[in-house]
């Protein structure tokens, strides 16, 4: 059996709602420690999330959204992310991201543990400027 966009499935969620609940054709996403890209008859995963482009491609194209942190779940033919947010980047704006990244640049750490929440600050906003410019 040849694969096709029905055996592979997206399932978006955040807080707020479910974003996505369709077929696709092929995913990429980033982890925490790297990206991963998914066709369809992908062995099982569970991983964490990381800051960055989801891109989803069905048979109209490629859809791109940011997404910030964590998990997926890959059972059978279904991608299951679960996304403290999720944002499509023609949305996003490269001021306001911008403004954002300056904010945590000039933010003093007195800690180890305030250290690591600006460091991962800053990689997040980074991956959502180069978003918002690549997608004007």
């Amino acid at each position: 059996m040849n694969p096709s966009h029905s055996d592979l499935r997206i399932v978006l969620v955040t807080p707020e709602t479910t974003l996505l609940d369709e077929q696709v054709d092929a995913l990429r996403f980033p982890l925490y420690d790297g990206q991963i890209g998914i066709f369809p008859r992908r062995a099982p995963l569970v991983g964490r999330l990381g800051s960055g482009e989801l891109r989803v491609t069905t048979g109209k194209g490629v859809t791109s959204y940011f997404i910030d942190g964590g998990f997926v779940q890959v059972k059978g033919n279904v991608v299951s992310l679960l996304t403290d947010s999720a944002q499509l980047t023609s949305t996003l704006d490269p001021r306001k991201a911008e403004d954002d990244l300056q904010g945590v640049q000039s933010r003093h750490s007195r800690n180890d543990a305030e250290f690591a929440v600006k460091d991962a600050d800053l990689e997040r906003f980074r991956h959502k400027l180069a978003l918002a410019r690549k997608a004007k």
